[in-house]
């Protein structure tokens, strides 16, 4: 979920041959952030008497990221500075939830899943202002849905596997959403907004998200991680090949 929007915008900046020397940088500050979201996430949701531990990676991996994000603001130019609006609302409910020990709610999972896809426009356009006229705005805006499309669809898949494995209710909820969006991506398919292959993309999800919770034998969870990593890396190879 880190890499792949990442990877989607970063094909799309490359092939636009506008200066890419952002994109390393970046990405660095992306998966070092997440450390130190994550150790914040865990230092909140801890009993006040053992958050202790958690400072030290808050601080190990907050550091970094900070630097690395200060590498990018200088190498992209301080236009990239307007995309910080776009992740607070997001971020920061995200944390509030962890306070509450929430944060494998559905909604936890929709703010970090978007945060996640929003990567794709930041690596393709550092200039938010400049997305609007960009010749690739439609593509960049399709790495971006699609990648939330697929990923808040794998947050459900997973729980119908794991912590709600047996739950009907999940269970629907997982098919009704891939399906829909198979749907929704046929229709735009049909009328040249998106390209044909996102379709039959997500109608294999929807298989996924039906067959393999109802297995009489459950996956292990390193099992469902390898399928999501052949999914993604079959949506890298589409987008890039379009």
């Amino acid at each position: 979920m880190l890499v792949l929007p990442w990877l989607l915008g970063t094909i799309l900046r490359l092939r636009s041959g506008e200066p890419a020397s952002h994109l390393l940088p970046l990405l660095a500050c992306w998966l070092t952030g997440y450390v130190a979201f994550y150790a914040a996430s865990s230092w909140l949701k801890a009993p006040a008497g053992r958050r202790a531990p958690w400072l030290r990676p808050l601080v190990t991996a907050g550091a970094p990221a900070g630097a690395f994000g200060l590498v990018t603001l200088a190498l992209a130019g301080p236009a990239l500075a307007r995309w910080v609006p776009a992740f607070v609302p997001l971020l920061v409910p995200a944390l509030v939830l962890a306070s509450r020990r929430r944060e494998r709610a559905l909604a936890g999972g929709a703010l970090t899943v978007t945060a996640a896809s929003l990567i794709a426009l930041v690596a393709a356009h550092p200039d938010p202002l400049s997305l609007p006229s960009a010749p690739d705005a439609g593509a960049a805006f399709a790495a971006a849905a699609g990648s939330f499309a697929y990923f808040f669809g794998t947050v459900l898949y997973v729980k119908t596997n794991i912590r709600e494995r047996g739950s009907r209710g999940y269970l629907g909820a997982s098919v009704a959403w891939h399906a829909a969006v198979t749907l929704a991506a046929a229709a735009l398919a049909s009328v040249g907004v998106l390209a044909w292959w996102w379709a039959p993309f997500f109608a294999a999800a929807t298989a996924r998200a039906w067959l393999v919770p109802r297995r009489g034998r459950p996956l292990s969870p390193k099992h469902i991680g390898f399928i999501e990593i052949g999914f993604c890396l079959v949506l890298v190879a589409c987008f890039a090949s379009w």
